[in-house]
């Protein structure tokens, strides 16, 4: 257990709006096809905008929202899937674009894929706690938009970019982490990933015939098959640990991974429909981003306030699961 104050979670939107019909076009599929059978009518798209441009918006309105100065940031962190460039880390980049060139606060990256968000957030939490820090800043930005596979509709239809920012950080009304519990299940490690770009298939390795291995690859059957194993025990050991019940619970925040996903989710782990938190069907799968916006748009529609106890629940490539409970 350790104690976590969320002193601000702001969003910066993409500057293009993207409707499902649009994207049937683009994948040669029936128009309606998106929307009725993954179930999301809209996204949003960085276009004119950079991925990098929407994080630092993000940032800074954190960053304001906290009552803060640039000045009482001590460590800034991205933690996203997408990256802007393979070197330096992103968060250098985002302090770039920030102008921040006379502060010296250090910057690096967490990814966990679609948990990066999950993990900064229970990995900083120590840090802060023991005094190392006493504001952070944590930037999901994510651009998934650039990497896409439109020969693979099924999940490229899916996901939309998004830039979040949360700002964390000491306080005497510290809330706490109730419970965290991060797995990885190696063997479906080949159920999402981008295979090349990197050491194991270099860009100079790049033609025109193999461009399927620098795009997005997922297995979403799979990967729900999985979850669905291993998410049950977990659960049961939250509540154990914490004596806590869904009464409890104000809402639960999860990785926006697909509607159909999700609402099977519910049903098999017992979740109370009108506590699940769903931003998918406007805004898509936001990948790290879609953890915090999903918080975000609870505290802004009511549905989260100080106090309230909430869960966080995603899963990522790797296999890699999460829950965390906390006191907002």
């Amino acid at each position: 257990m350790t104690k976590l104050h969320i002193a601000s979670i702001a969003y910066e939107l993409p500057d293009r709006y993207v409707l499902s019909n649009e994207l049937d076009e683009k994948c040669q599929t029936p128009i309606g096809y998106a929307e009725e059978h993954i179930g999301i009518k809209s996204r949003y798209y960085f276009d004119k905008k950079t991925v990098l441009a929407g994080g630092a918006a993000a940032a800074q309105k954190a960053v304001e929202q906290a009552g803060l100065t640039w000045a009482d940031i001590d460590c800034m962190v991205a933690a996203s899937a997408t990256k802007w460039q393979p070197i330096p880390c992103m968060a250098a980049c985002i302090k770039k674009e920030l102008g921040l060139n006379d502060l010296s606060f250090p910057c690096f990256d967490i990814d966990s894929t679609c948990l990066s968000f999950m993990v900064a957030l229970d990995s900083l939490s120590w840090l802060v706690q023991g005094g190392k820090y006493k504001n952070v800043l944590i930037v999901s930005a994510e651009q998934p938009s650039g990497v896409l596979n439109w020969q693979q509709p099924k999940s490229a239809c899916l996901f939309g970019d998004m830039a979040v920012a949360a700002v964390i950080g000491q306080s005497a009304q510290a809330k706490k982490v109730l419970f965290s519990s991060f797995s990885t299940h190696a063997k479906g490690a080949d159920f999402a990933r981008i295979k090349g770009g990197q050491l194991a298939k270099l860009s100079t390795y790049y033609t025109p015939e193999n461009k399927a291995d620098y795009l997005f690859d997922m297995n979403g059957r799979s990967i729900y098959k999985a979850t669905a194993q291993v998410l049950p025990d977990i659960f049961a050991h939250a509540f154990k640990e914490t004596g806590l019940c869904w009464d409890d619970i104000a809402m639960v925040i999860p990785h926006q991974a697909s509607p159909l996903a999700m609402t099977l989710m519910c049903k098999k782990l017992g979740i109370p429909l009108e506590k699940m938190m769903f931003t998918i069907q406007d805004y898509g799968n936001n990948v790290a981003a879609s953890i915090p916006f999903a918080f975000a748009k609870a505290t802004e529609q009511g549905k989260i306030k100080r106090g309230d106890k909430v869960m966080l629940l995603g899963t990522s490539a790797g296999l890699s699961i999460g829950v965390m409970l906390l006191e907002y």
